[in-house]
């Protein structure tokens, strides 16, 4: 279990659940190079984002591991998939202001109408070179938090 903070600030994290560590890297440098002032919790299953969101250790201690503003959520992963988390979150009122955007390799319009039904604001395709993906974390990160302080 893997779990990195890119920053060190005080605001809310953003929580990406991503099992492939490729594009973990690349998500992290993306969100340095977008300078967004939120600082990125990568998880590597739907189980650990679950565990991270309920607080279940080792997320226990909510003064390090704040609830998130934003999470980032992959659906093919190991353990429980993104489809997993989804139905969790739907079913936890207490989480219904958390934005939960999809981002994954899948185009399939089943899984973009599957995500959508179950919750989901967005459903984003990942782009395929790194100044796409750094200029849309910077979009979205505007979309979806600007109206919170960082």
């Amino acid at each position: 279990m893997t779990k990195q903070i890119v920053s060190t600030n005080s605001s809310r994290p953003i929580l990406a659940a991503e099992d492939d560590e490729g594009d973990a890297m690349l998500l992290r440098l993306a969100f340095k190079r977008a300078e967004i002032p939120h600082p990125l919790i990568v998880v590597h299953d739907g189980q650990e984002a679950i565990d991270y969101l309920f607080g279940n250790p080792p997320y226990a201690d909510r003064t390090i591991y704040p609830q998130p503003a934003l999470l980032l959520l992959d659906l093919k992963m190991p353990r429980l998939n993104g489809f997993d988390v989804l139905a969790w979150w739907a079913a936890r009122p207490e989480l219904r202001d958390l934005p939960v955007v999809v981002l994954s390799s899948s185009s399939h319009e089943t899984d973009i109408d599957r995500a959508r039904k179950m919750g989901a604001r967005e459903y984003i395709v990942k782009p395929h070179g790194f100044a796409q993906l750094s200029k849309l974390m910077q979009e979205l990160c505007g979309r979806w938090l600007s109206a919170m302080p960082a």
